[in-house]
């Protein structure tokens, strides 16, 4: 399986998840360390500009392409375990202990979630404390910009 994240340069490479321990996101809280990654590059590329407008995007960033074996299957969210209000902004605190609760608990390396932006569409996310994580394999690092008709 081949996932998409898109990061600042001096960033990208770091698979360690102390960008989401740090700050905390969606589906986990500041403390626990998680990769957010996406199913397709597009996905990847919406998720990222839900939190920055195009015009303030920041400069040299890249696309990381980040493969995991195939033999490793995906711990899912079923869509009605989720609170109502899940995909609000922010989300209810439900939506993080669920995230959170699963990095901690160390049974799967990754858990495929629905994204907030694109509901039909998943993203990935990885534990980086789990014992697979050697097996997680950073394959591309290129530069991405976002094309100027994305936002007018």
């Amino acid at each position: 399986m081949l996932v998409y994240r898109i990061a600042k340069k001096d960033v990208v490479k770091d698979l360690s998840g102390t960008g989401a321990k740090l700050y905390g996101g969606r589906w986990n809280h500041k403390g626990t360390a998680v990769i957010y990654t996406s199913e397709t590059r597009a996905l990847a590329t919406v998720e990222f500009l839900v939190h920055v407008s195009l015009s303030n995007a920041p400069r040299g960033l890249m696309i990381a392409t980040i493969e995991i074996p195939d033999s490793i299957a995906p711990e899912d969210v079923p869509r009605g375990s989720l609170p109502r209000g899940w995909r609000d902004y922010p989300p209810p605190r439900q939506v993080a202990d669920l995230g959170t609760q699963w990095a901690k608990s160390g049974k799967s390396l990754l858990l495929r979630v629905p994204s907030a932006v694109v509901e039909q569409e998943y993203n990935i996310l990885i534990n980086p404390l789990h014992s697979e994580m050697p097996r997680v394999v950073l394959k591309e690092v290129a530069a991405f910009e976002f094309d100027k008709r994305l936002v007018r």
